[in-house]
């Protein structure tokens, strides 16, 4: 007992580092395929096209290893579909193999936060920014579902990690490795054209300006940057300008059929001022009440950070800024505060929710936490124990309050598809009509069926090809829309509806056979 004793007092810190990671880890794995309870279509889309490219090298659009999906019309990033290739090729196409890569890479995320803390302060810091980083509503809920621009964050974080230890350590293979990890950044999410050159630049040349690189890396760092993003500084360049898309034998740099950007950002908006005055007081709003009215990004009355957390996060900025004393002079803290800055001007550029705003959550997350150290450090014991309890208490409510969520009620989720899909998948008829109260269902069977997505390609029509939201008419068997009627004259039809839209249809169910599920129903004529 006496030696136990002795180890657990030895090894006290590690016990609790790893005891922490334990329980940060489990949070954003355990249990994902199930919880959200509900598939998100643009993870369904990028879960397909991660799929499609497995089989055939071409994205579901025909595209042979696109660097952007066309994917619904106006694009998604690739980074988080071709990381979903191993898995899907291991555990096959499905809400976990799909999942799993964001929840390691935000599980990665947890060591990196913790490192870069340890590199930058010291230890006792870093235990506080993993313990908060951990429990961290936003980066939990952001973890367990595969929304390709959700990388970016964590991207950024390792881009930081690596440069400092770089820069510490003054080894250059950390240091180039992080301008590779920056440009790969870029195809995590579309902010990050905005983003990287108005960070990357002016960060290289603060560090010239403090002797920490000479003029040479920088430009090699800038150079490492721009070989990576070619692809994409291309891409912008063909849908800005309306060029021809460019395929070549290792990939291909994609047109759109509409440019999303301009219709969620300023900049191309005919009232430029007014639109980037509104976007930031929009962003305010969102960021002071941690909520954007979508409860996958953050559930009310926690927020994002813990709502109590922004009095933690303005003292971190103000104390950074006034520097009184030694305990604030924290190594490196400036990247942080350009991260931020730039983050305040994407406020200005971006239609406000929290995924488009992610890349602030770094930078506010790190100034929260200073924010909580030097409060720690600067007061008796039992604030200490105040500030863990308050967030403990917080912790315990969020986790139930989460898993009770039903993600079904959300339009843009789904979880009952996937048996109808199967089901209909076997049938042996002309034509299936599936209604439209579905947000894109036609993602769905092609995801559950894992419809070939060759066939996909050469058999779709759209309402209107030439829009940012595509909506599919059909493909092969399948038709999508509003269904008026159903028709008992025609055996080789069949109908999916949704349960409660049954009275709605002046039918005899004795004509048909009607094959139930939890929230539709398969009709077909006899």
């Amino acid at each position: 007992m006496e030696k136990i004793k002795n180890f657990i007092v030895k090894n006290k810190y590690t016990i609790i580092l790893s005891i922490i990671l334990l329980i940060g880890f489990g949070i954003r794995i355990i249990g994902i395929a199930d919880y959200p309870n509900a598939l998100n279509v643009d993870e369904a889309s990028a879960g397909y096209d991660a799929y499609s490219i497995l089989t055939t090298g071409h994205d579901r659009n025909g595209n042979f290893l696109p660097v952007y999906f066309v994917a619904w019309g106006s694009g998604q990033s690739v980074l988080l579909s071709y990381l979903m290739i191993p898995f899907i090729a291991l555990f096959g196409l499905s809400t976990l193999s799909i999942r799993l890569p964001m929840a390691i890479i935000s599980c990665i995320s947890l060591v990196v936060f913790y490192l870069l803390l340890k590199e930058i302060s010291n230890k006792k810091m870093a235990l506080i920014g993993l313990v908060f980083f951990a429990i961290c509503p936003w980066h939990i809920l952001k973890s367990r579902w595969g929304l390709d621009c959700n990388l970016f964050p964590d991207f950024i974080l390792f881009f930081i990690y690596f440069l400092v230890k770089g820069l510490n350590s003054k080894k250059k293979i950390y240091y180039y490795l992080s301008f590779v990890i920056a440009g790969l950044s870029a195809y995590t999410y579309g902010t990050s054209f905005f983003f990287l050159p108005l960070f990357i630049i002016p960060l290289l040349i603060l560090l010239v300006y403090k002797k920490e690189i000479t003029i040479k890396q920088s430009i090699i760092s800038l150079f490492i940057v721009f070989i990576i993003t070619l692809p994409l500084i291309l891409f912008v360049i063909i849908n800005t300008f309306n060029l021809p898309q460019i395929n070549l034998p290792f990939m291909t740099i994609p047109r759109l059929s509409a440019n999303r950007y301009e219709q969620v950002t300023s900049i191309f908006s005919g009232n430029f001022l007014g639109n980037s005055i509104s976007n930031f007081i929009n962003s305010i709003k969102v960021l002071l009440l941690q909520y954007d009215e979508l409860d996958w990004n953050a559930l009310y009355g926690f927020g994002t950070t813990y709502v109590f957390s922004t009095f933690f996060c303005i003292i971190g900025l103000l104390v950074s800024l006034i520097k009184k004393n030694k305990q604030t002079e924290i190594k490196y803290s400036y990247i942080f505060s350009i991260c931020l800055i730039i983050s305040i001007l994407l406020m200005f550029v971006c239609e406000p929710n929290i995924n488009r705003l992610n890349i602030i959550f770094i930078p506010i997350i790190y100034f929260t936490v200073l924010g909580i150290y030097l409060i720690v450090c600067s007061c008796k014991k039992i604030m200490s124990i105040l500030i863990i309890f308050i967030y403990l208490i917080s912790f315990s409510a969020f986790i139930p309050t989460y898993f009770q969520q039903d993600w079904d009620n959300y339009f843009t989720f789904e979880n009952n598809l996937e048996e109808v899909v199967q089901y209909i998948s076997t049938l042996n008829k002309e034509k299936i009509y599936i209604t439209n109260k579905i947000k894109e269902p036609y993602i769905y069977v092609l995801f559950y069926s894992k419809y070939p997505s060759q066939e996909f390609f050469n058999t779709v029509e759209y309402y209107n090809p030439n829009v940012g939201l595509r909506q599919v008419k059909h493909f092969g068997n399948y038709y999508f829309g509003n269904i008026e009627e159903i028709n008992s004259s025609n055996s080789s039809c069949a109908y999916v509806i949704k349960k409660k839209d049954l009275n709605q249809y002046n039918i005899n169910t004795n004509d048909f056979k009607i094959t139930e599920f939890e929230k539709y129903l398969v009709i077909e004529n006899k």
